[in-house]
């Protein structure tokens, strides 16, 4: 089974809004993090991390492609002095750190450069600073951590875990062919935006723009494609993420055109979402809804449930920014950018919790330039080939022999993708 190896994308907004809103409440917060500490020792390393009150805690290693030893500490926030971004690193068993506060527990992860497990954990009262908790950790076999994190002996890799013992349909990609879902916004009884300047409907628009795409895709030979509807129907937004879910998809793109109000020539140019902070909560609580992440048993506890949810979680959103700054790129030569970033909404269509998503705005109904040139056939096909273009930059990562390659995205620490 393939396994990417993918850089994770930096968490630092997520820090920086964490950290701006504890400075307007004036005070720092009492369960802040304000030190991460190393010692190095001929049998073992000991991490300490000290925090401004006393706090619960759990570590646990994980036997991962990359081992990681993963600390959830409920509650805490970030003030480490120099670290703003929640990242550093470490020493001797322990490579880079990151504080990930977004999660459901705050936690803090440490890469490890080689497989170790947790040899002895507990807290000591402040000393010249604050409360300390400390965690040593040595050497051990990878079957030994993956035993003791919680994960079966026979799951080498957290992506095989997820594929095989977790009850969800999201699988590692499949370079030979990969499963690309297209849904074209809107239809039936919704037109979404209102033709103008002599353009169709939206709903039509993306119809045709899907439709356009998916023909390129199958040209190319490489792409197994699923569109949510190929002809004017409704569909409820629920039924175009069970589509892709059923069909286990590697990529999810949702086709619209956009629309501004109360303006002469409106704004301009493509767009690109993908999954907002509180989208993610909506993707969070829609997965434990649907009991995707409830199985509990002697070797899947609820923290390792949660914490494929949470891994599941950063790694689509990671993923998908990759896949909507590829769009950009792409598709800058062809039509005008309303924005050169993503953009992140909570958009329904991109709630499912696995699979990288993005919606692209391909312009403005509203606007006299956007609107007939995506009522132009020619046009529509220059635009799509752009973004088929983007899906096979997308999966470069797979090379020749059908196996998956390092990849970069951002400048954090790497980690197994879970796409």
């Amino acid at each position: 089974m393939a396994v990417a190896i993918i850089k994770r994308l930096s968490g630092l907004k997520a820090c920086m809004a964490a950290l701006l809103a504890m400075a307007a409440g004036g005070l720092a917060h009492a369960n802040e993090i304000i030190a991460v500490r190393f010692g190095v020792h001929d049998t073992h390393t000991r991490i300490v991390i000290e925090t401004r009150s006393e706090m619960e805690f759990r570590a646990f290693a994980s036997g991962e492609v990359t081992p990681r030893l993963i600390v959830d500490i409920p509650g805490a926030g970030w003030a480490v002095g120099g670290l703003d971004g929640g990242q550093g690193q470490g020493h001797g068993l322990a490579g880079r750190f990151r504080f990930e506060p977004a999660a459901q527990t705050p936690r803090l992860i440490f890469d490890l450069t080689e497989s170790a497990q947790v040899r002895e954990s507990f807290t000591l009262p402040p000393g010249d600073g604050g409360h300390r908790i400390v965690i040593d950790i040595e050497p051990a076999p990878a079957a030994l951590v993956t035993a003791s994190s919680g994960f079966d002996v026979a799951d080498h890799t957290l992506t095989q875990y997820l594929a095989e013992r977790v009850q969800v349909s999201y699988v590692p990609p499949r370079c030979e062919r990969p499963r690309i879902v297209i849904d074209p916004g809107h239809g039936g009884r919704d037109p979404g935006a209102p033709g103008r300047f002599g353009s169709v409907s939206e709903s039509h628009l993306a119809l045709a723009a899907g439709l356009a795409l998916r023909d390129i895709l199958n040209a190319r030979g490489r792409y197994e494609v699923i569109m949510t509807r190929d002809r004017d129907i409704f569909l409820e937004l629920d039924e175009r993420i069970q589509v892709a879910r059923r069909a286990q998809a590697d990529l999810f793109i949702s086709l619209h055109a956009d629309a501004a109000p109360n303006s002469a020539t409106g704004p301009r140019g493509a767009a690109v979402y993908t999954l907002s902070d509180s989208g993610t909560n909506r993707a969070r609580n829609r997965a434990r809804q649907d009991g995707e992440w409830l199985q509990t048993s002697a070797v899947r506890t609820e923290q390792v449930n949660n914490l494929l949810l949470e891994m599941s979680l950063q790694e689509k959103r990671n993923q998908s920014l990759i896949f909507a700054a590829s769009i950009l790129e792409a598709s800058s030569s062809i039509t005008p950018l309303f924005r050169r970033e993503p953009l992140e909404r909570g958009f329904w269509v991109l709630l499912d919790s696995q699979i990288p998503a993005v919606l692209f705005e391909m312009g403005f109904m509203t606007n006299p330039d956007d609107s007939r040139n995506l009522n132009t056939p020619a046009y529509r096909q220059r635009l799509m080939t752009a973004v088929a273009d983007s899906i096979d930059s997308y999966f470069a990562v797979c090379n020749s022999s059908g196996a998956v390659r390092t990849a970069a995205a951002g400048s954090n620490a790497g980690g197994p993708a879970l796409r």
